[in-house]
């Protein structure tokens, strides 16, 4: 068969092979020998004429086999044969309405021929002469158009009408009275959540269309969703300068939820409605329609209560911040499976739009207002506290004193005897978002990066706390703070704390130090106290002291006996130091090695702290066992 299709393919047309090739895809057996057969000869001798039964087969063969799910093999022999010159519009169209939507689809897509995917659009739009309200079904049996536009790369014929015919927006369902509302609004809420994923399928798939479907969508319901996705829920996927437009835009809309809580306040604190109306009537006619009307309601005589305005502008930053703006501003949340999502805009560009949004919003810090009787328990405010204090290019005095208030409020929903106040998920939410931001501002680095794994005031930070900082956080940490040596003993002790991720070297921290050797020796005598911890924790120190250059004796007396003894060095024998500190003490002495080797030094516990130079001592002399080091301070 391979030497039937190759000979097809090097036929001439009107040639007896290519008769002998045409009589052969007569009889050749159903599958993919015909399917190349055809294919050959549709491609050489038959591409400019071909007979009537042999693009009939073509197309039998093109649109039969495969799973019209994941794949058509045979597609493209269709897709060849309803194209042909010799291919009637009657024959073409016939064939169409056998094919199934996916195979429309890969039919339609933007390497064929205009002649057929012209006729595509033309199937599609006979199909669903009149696009269907959405809903959750239509999402799980999709129409027509929502099973084409779920491939990429249509032309534009079969895109136009796959995206005139797609479902429209729901509408609230007043009919069935035997339904409360309550029910029918549940209803409609999942009706429009469906909405919102089917217009999500459809900007995955074309992300070359975002700025076409905004075009096209303008002044339409549908715009408000497409904007809304692009920012929120794909925003890796946006090419950056729509991007850019997108996230001003939204910016925009800060203004009037600044304008709603002033006017608002003003309504409450008892001003007349038309005083209010004239005082701001300037900034209310420079708004668009739309945000005008949104402004407007509260002063109608049948409209919206003031009070309800009155947080407008804390409420819509808090939102942003949640929602729309989550990603943009937490670039690394963005992931599929636990990896990352490759993001068109540079990390230069989602800083800029970080800090817009930051140095946008910050004025509402000023305008927020505590509540005796509710004190703040949303931890979508203080996640925007953290957005604005991360991403302002200087954290000032000011900011830090807008801020001050607002978290001593939420402390108040953190007392014990607010616990039934507040949900368990809640509380733990507003407990980390207090204490980032209560690092952020006791110690607000110049970089994004190093204010996202803020570490706070030197004093107060905990090795711990120390050991979990990226590297490039902790070198940034210790610039700040030159010349404090207890922050320096810290990062030592945090460094050996871990074994994940990269960290500053020992050396080079202890380098700080205005007296290195005396930080070594200290920290060392009181290793029990100031590290604790595991006994990868003790090994890791003690491989760290004998790597310093011109280590001091004493200082590696010091270290904890059996973590010494047991420590490794060159291919897996004793290290050096430790073999001739211990030969030098021991000597000769049979008896004193095997009071050594009957010490009750351990691997665990308080007896896997005593002191190396001090066992040596005891095992030598004869006398009593040291006294385990304490774990408080002397």
């Amino acid at each position: 068969m391979e030497f039937v299709t190759a000979v097809a393919s090097l036929a001439e047309p009107d040639s007896a092979v290519a008769g002998f090739a045409a009589g052969q895809a007569k009889i050749v057996p159903e599958g993919t020998d015909r399917r190349r057969l055809l294919s050959a000869l549709l491609s050489s001798a038959f591409r400019d004429s071909a007979p009537g039964w042999l693009l009939d087969v073509a197309v039998d063969q093109g649109l039969s086999g495969g799973n019209d799910r994941w794949e058509n093999p045979g597609i493209g022999l269709a897709a060849a044969a309803l194209a042909h010159p010799d291919c009637s519009a009657a024959a073409r169209e016939l064939a169409l309405r056998r094919c199934t939507e996916r195979q429309l689809a890969d039919l339609g897509t933007a390497n064929r021929p205009v002649v057929l995917t012209t006729a595509v659009a033309v199937e599609l739009r006979r199909r669903s002469p009149d696009p269907l309200p959405m809903t959750r079904e239509l999402l799980a049996q999709p129409t027509p158009a929502q099973v084409v536009l779920g491939t990429q790369r249509l032309a534009d014929p079969v895109f136009d009408a796959a995206f005139e015919l797609l479902p429209s927006r729901p509408e609230r369902d007043h009919r069935d009275t035997g339904i409360d509302a309550e029910t029918r609004h549940q209803r409609y809420m999942d009706r429009l959540a469906a909405w919102d994923e089917m217009w999500s399928i459809v900007l995955m798939r074309h992300p070359d269309r975002h700025a076409f479907l905004l075009e096209r969508t303008e002044d339409s319901t549908a715009n408000f969703s497409i904007r809304s996705l692009l920012l929120g829920k794909i925003p890796w996927m946006v090419e950056p300068a729509l991007l850019q437009d997108l996230a001003m835009a939204d910016l925009d809309d800060f203004d009037s939820a600044v304008l709603i809580t002033q006017l608002c306040r003003s309504l409450r604190d008892g001003e007349a409605k038309q005083s209010v109306k004239d005082r701001f009537a300037d900034r209310i006619d420079a708004l668009d329609p739309s945000k005008r009307r949104r402004v407007e309601i509260y002063l109608d005589d049948n409209g919206f209560d003031p009070e309800w305005g009155c947080d407008e502008a804390t409420d819509w930053a808090s939102r942003a911040a949640a929602d729309e703006w989550r990603l943009l501003l937490n670039p690394a949340e963005a992931r599929h499976y636990g990896e990352p999502h490759s993001w068109r805009s540079s990390q230069a560009e989602l800083e800029a739009l970080g800090r817009a949004f930051a140095e946008t919003t910050v004025p509402a810090l000023a305008m927020w207002e505590s509540n005796p009787d509710r004190p703040t328990r949303d931890p979508r405010l203080l996640r925007w506290i953290v957005e604005v204090l991360t991403h302002l290019p200087l954290v000032t005095d000011e900011v830090k004193e807008a801020v001050r208030p607002i978290v001593d409020d939420a402390r108040k929903t953190l007392r014990p005897t607010a616990y039934r106040t507040v949900l368990y998920e809640d509380r733990n939410a507003l407990e980390d978002l207090v204490a980032r931001i209560d690092k952020i501002v006791a110690d607000p680095a110049p970089a994004i990066t190093s204010r996202r794994s803020a570490l706070g005031d030197p004093t107060q930070v905990t090795v711990r706390e120390l050991s979990g900082a990226p590297a490039e956080v902790l070198a940034d940490y210790l610039d700040r703070h030159v010349g404090d040596d207890g922050l320096v003993e810290k990062v030592l002790l945090a460094i050996v704390s871990t074994n994940y991720g990269p960290k500053p070297g020992f050396g080079d921290v202890l380098e700080r130090h205005s007296d290195p050797n005396r930080a070594i020796r200290e920290l060392t005598y009181d290793l029990r106290r100031r590290l604790g911890g595991n006994p990868a924790a003790r090994e890791q120190w003690a491989r760290e002291i004998l790597a310093l250059p011109n280590c001091d004796s004493d200082v590696v007396r010091a270290l904890p006996a059996w973590t010494a003894l047991k420590l490794s060095g060159t291919y897996g024998n004793a290290h050096p130091e430790i073999i001739a500190l211990v030969t030098d003490a021991l000597g000769d002495d049979a008896a004193a090695w095997q009071r050594l080797a009957d010490s009750p030094i351990s691997y665990t516990g308080a007896s896997a702290w005593l002191r190396l130079g001090e066992v040596l001592d005891a095992a030598r002399s004869g006398g009593d066992w040291p006294t385990r080091p304490s774990r408080s301070a002397q």
